[in-house]
């Protein structure tokens, strides 16, 4: 019997034992949770502190083993569970456990708590064991308040690169972590290190990437050198995907693995390829793998094994080394956090650099004004080149450029940006600079912002001007507006001109024409006479087309376009009348036409002869003597097509851009005879397009020129 239990030899003894007794019992009642369970992890007795925290009332948990009451599905069960039975095994105590682990219930909430397990005995023999639960919610607490310091930090980061973009020299961090906490390599070769040393075995940490799809094996280490220069090729080497070998399987299902006896067949084909090798020249004969967590997370593995089959690993070595991994965890995560961090800073001094420098070599005028007095706090070298000043910094706007500040309005914008915290943007915005100093002033445009800039507290402290000097553009504009202005006014002159002219010309020219009819009509004129009438009768001939022509283009350009009548009409019909009338002009040339398909459509059949005359003719122009021209009509479902081909020289693909345009002629133009000035095809394009069809051309020197005509119905 135990002393407690055992009868009192006095008075004072009884009562001691009483107090005991009554100290014991009311120790159940205190804010710790306490739990009896027996050899069986049967639940003897639990006090209310712990039935709350395993989320199921206290009568609940007597004659249930552990992993009956709590989550059977989590590994926090299974861990608790085989600490007891470590417990209950070695006869040794494990103390300040500290664990995250699910309650039962409906619930299921997150727990994290520091656990201590002593055994019970009875003289040399262990009847159960005493779990001593600490509700550790003061520690995440901290834990809490540390990552509310990380977010912190990660605020001042984002506020160190707003104050870099706003051309703040930032005053260097005075807190820098220590370069070898923030040394992730460092860190997992001290781990390997360390864990080798003490399991005394070989150790390998792998790491999880940052997408979770691949594992890496990012240190190692083995006791005894020649083993150790075979596992480096393998650190850092290539990874594997997550579920392949025995490290990706932990990773993928974050249960820990022991195998006390490794069967060798067994152990190479689950480990990678590239691990193979050493595997046979260096076979473990024990082996332990745990996740490295985060949180809950798995971020990686930690690996231990041993070549002497004579000491395999047990479940006390796998819950060491789980310890050893939670803490190992921590380290990774703060060398990772800090790594970061650091990383993060030097970004962005070299942001601030650079922007730094963008802004001193900017190809526009940027200063920085504080305070109601706008005093300069920064001036790039071409605002002071610009304002004709150096020295600017530490000067108010009066005193530095007084020119500016008495110009009427100029001050009062910057105060008025200052004041609403909106920005103000001028476009060609005119200012008076004394850029030389001597109090003349110089005119000058610019195109510039005024952005308002805050405190720490968001209150507007000052505005930045960032200002581009367009004045040579302002007055190259204003010049070419004159010049262009000009030329309209010229254009439309000439274009009225032309109009007014081949108008007035059309009487005269009409009385010539029918003169030279009536004397070619007479009767007993001699021979010279009617060679002169009829030359007359064709000058005036041609000059009536030329006046068309001019008529046409002025009413086309000036006008709403050409007019046209539409009724109904056949292309086929058409082109032929037209082709006939132009053989009989050029009867020593082989014109050849085709027609397909149904030709009737709504059009104005005299400016679509006026279109066939003037393509044809050209074609006959600009081919070679005995050349066929070849001129057809298809008929399609909406449209007509007309196409006057010929042979000869191609129109250069310079011109063919512009072959459409007024007063655009050939190269050989000035060569032949006739009376083009640039006009047929531009009113080609016109009549056609008053149609609503197109015209368009192709050359080349082996197919010929070719002119295409589409024309739609409109019936």
């Amino acid at each position: 019997m135990s002393a407690i239990t055992a009868a009192s030899s006095s008075p004072w003894q009884d009562l001691a034992t009483s107090a005991a007794l009554a100290g014991l019992e009311a120790l159940w009642h205190a804010p710790i949770g306490i739990a009896l369970v027996d050899t069986e992890m049967r639940y003897l007795r639990i006090n209310k502190a712990l039935a709350e925290m395993n989320g199921v009332p206290a009568d609940h948990h007597i004659g249930r083993r552990v992993q009956d009451v709590l989550p059977a599905d989590s590994e926090a069960t299974q861990a608790i569970v085989r600490r007891i039975e470590h417990v209950l095994l070695s006869g040794h105590p494990l103390e300040n456990v500290e664990a995250e682990w699910e309650s039962a219930g409906p619930t299921r909430q997150n727990r994290f708590t520091r656990t201590s397990y002593h055994p019970v005995r009875n003289g040399a023999t262990i009847l159960g064991a005493c779990i001593y639960v600490e509700d550790l919610r003061a520690q995440r607490l901290a834990e809490q308040q540390r990552d509310d310091l990380l977010e912190r930090e990660r605020h001042a980061r984002a506020d160190a690169e707003a104050a870099a973009q706003r051309l703040f020299i930032l005053a260097e961090a005075s807190h820098v972590f220590a370069e070898a906490s923030a040394d992730l390599s460092k860190v997992v070769n001290a781990v390997v290190r360390l864990v080798a040393t003490i399991i005394d075995g070989a150790c390998a940490l792998s790491l999880l990437s940052e997408d979770g799809q691949e594992v890496t094996q990012a240190a190692a280490y083995h006791p005894d050198p020649e083993a150790r220069a075979a596992l480096e090729p393998l650190t850092l080497g290539a990874p594997h995907p997550v579920g392949e070998g025995l490290t990706g399987m932990v990773v993928r299902t974050g249960q820990s693995l022991l195998l006390p006896r490794v069967v060798r067949e067994e152990l190479l084909v689950a480990l990678p390829s590239a691990h193979r090798a050493y595997a046979e020249r260096f076979t473990p004969r024990t082996l332990m793998i745990v996740p490295l967590r985060v949180y809950g997370r798995v971020i990686g593995t930690l690996q231990v094994s041993r070549e002497d089959a004579e000491r395999p690993f047990g479940p006390t070595d796998l819950v060491f080394l789980e310890e050893l991994a939670d803490r190992a965890s921590l380290a990774i995560q703060n060398a990772r956090l800090l790594t970061r961090e650091k990383e993060a800073r030097a970004e962005a001094e070299t942001e601030r650099a650079r922007l730094h420098a963008l802004v001193t070599q900017a190809p526009a005028a940027i200063a920085i004004m504080r305070g109601a007095d706008l005093v300069f706090e920064f001036a790039n070298p071409l605002y002071e080149k610009f304002s004709g000043r150096m020295g600017l910094v530490g000067k108010p706007l009066r005193e530095a450029l007084p020119e500016l500040a008495q110009q009427p309005g100029f001050v009062e914008v910057l105060h008025r940006v200052l004041r609403t915290g909106e920005p103000f943007v001028g476009h060609e915005y005119p200012v008076s600079v004394d850029r030389r100093g001597d109090g003349a002033l110089e005119e000058a445009f610019l195109n510039l912002v005024y952005q308002p800039m805050h405190d720490a507290q968001g209150r507007v402290d000052g505005l930045l001007t960032h200002a581009v000097d367009v004045t040579e553009l302002v007055r190259a504009r204003r010049r070419a507006e004159a010049l262009e202005q000009q030329a309209r006014r010229r254009a439309e002159f000439e274009q009225q001109l032309i109009g007014i002219v081949s108008h007035d010309l059309r009487n005269p020219v009409s009385a010539i024409l029918m003169s030279a009819q009536m004397l070619l009509k007479q009767e007993g004129l001699g021979e010279r006479a009617f060679k002169g009438a009829s030359r007359i009768l064709s000058s005036a001939e041609r000059a009536n087309r030329l006046i068309g022509d001019l008529l046409d283009f002025t009413q086309a350009r000036l006008g709403d376009g050409i007019r046209i009548n539409r009724r109904c009409a056949s292309i086929h019909d058409l082109t032929c009348q037209v082709l006939e009338e132009i053989r009989a002009a050029w009867p020593e040339r082989d014109i050849q036409a085709s027609n397909l398909g149904d030709g009737e459509g709504q059009w104005d059949p005299d400016r679509l002869a006026q279109v066939v005359t003037n393509l044809v003719t050209n074609a006959l122009r600009y081919s070679p003597p005995g050349t066929p021209v070849r001129v057809g009509t298809r008929a399609e479902v909406e449209s007509v097509l007309v196409e006057v081909h010929n042979l000869g020289q191609p129109i250069p693909q310079e011109l063919l851009p512009h072959l459409f345009e007024a007063m655009k002629r050939g190269p050989q133009d000035g060569e032949r005879s006739g009376r083009s000035v640039g006009l047929g095809l531009y009113i080609v394009h016109q009549i056609v397009r008053a149609h609503g069809g197109s015209v368009s051309v192709r050359s080349a020197e082996t197919e010929g020129t070719t002119f295409t005509v589409l024309l739609p119905r409109c019936r």
